[in-house]
């Protein structure tokens, strides 16, 4: 499954997942949402955030959104066998588990604990220094 990540903030029409057509109502993407799903469409583009289905104008979703994962990642023959360059990012890898909840929610294990995430964006840390929760109720 390919993923976008949106570079800057952009406005969208959500559209009714039954019929496929636009529902009036106007939404704004921030900055760092993940998008997916995309496909064209004439010279909008249907695409998928947070479960929901949206609608742009392709040149306003392309000028936006960067491909993520192991596709956006340079080939081996493009990158160069000298050091790592001082200002290159680390790579960071969180490995998520899906938790048997009545909301959305996934957990993480990170020293010292988990980060939980629900759908809605929250996310908190729970001290657990030998992870022995097993993510259910108290």
């Amino acid at each position: 499954m390919t993923k976008y990540e949106i570079t800057k903030s952009i406005d969208v029409d959500e559209i009714n997942k039954r019929s496929g057509m636009p529902t009036g109502k106007k939404r704004t993407l921030p900055f760092g949402a993940i998008i997916q799903d995309r496909v064209e469409d004439r010279d909008m583009e249907r695409f998928t955030y947070l479960g929901e289905l949206y609608r742009t104008k392709s040149e306003e979703l392309n000028a936006a959104a960067r491909l993520i994962g192991d596709a956006a990642a340079p080939s081996a023959a493009t990158t160069s066998s000298s050091s790592p360059s001082p200002f290159a990012k680390p790579e960071y890898k969180l490995k998520w588990e899906a938790m048997h909840s009545s909301i959305p929610a996934s957990r993480c294990k990170v020293p010292g604990g988990w980060l939980v995430s629900v759908t809605n964006g929250g996310l908190t840390f729970l001290p657990d220094a030998e992870h022995v929760w097993d993510g259910g109720s108290v």
